[in-house]
């Protein structure tokens, strides 16, 4: 079998050579191109802006900031005492921001083992840790 440059030369010799040889592109073909562009051009826009920071309310920032704090002085995952006790509010009402957490994706928990919370979102966007008093108050407004 012969290479494409064989077959050139012998295209050359009976004169089928094309010079400028121009594509033939379908109308639909045409609009499918350009559509392709244009999303090639938008998923390029998309992938150089920044990440979307975690939406949280402020009481749940202070849940995840208590979270992350803990675990920077302790070296282990608080368990839901602990931050029953922090917050100075019931277990259930712990219990069922744990969950919501969870649901919301800025936790992981592991079912059936202790202190098991593990912090999904960077701690850059975390808001600071208020002091007790602080966070009362604003618990006791809602």
């Amino acid at each position: 079998m012969l290479a494409a440059s064989q077959h050139r030369c012998e295209f050359v010799a009976f004169g089928l050579v094309e010079i400028d040889t121009i594509a033939y592109i379908h109308p639909d073909g045409l609009f499918r191109l350009r559509r392709f562009r244009k999303n090639r051009k938008m998923n390029q826009l998309l992938g150089r802006q920044p990440p979307v920071p975690p939406r949280f309310t402020e009481k749940q920032g202070q849940y995840l900031a208590f979270i992350w704090t803990y675990g920077l002085l302790n070296g282990r995952s608080p368990a839901e005492r602990d931050m029953q006790r922090f917050f100075g509010v019931t277990a259930p009402s712990v219990h069922q921001m744990v969950l919501t957490l969870e649901r919301a994706g800025l936790i992981r928990r592991q079912p059936g083992l202790a202190r098991s919370i593990e912090l999904l979102v960077e701690p850059d966007s975390l808001p600071r840790l208020q002091p007790i008093e602080t966070v009362k108050s604003s618990v006791q407004r809602y």
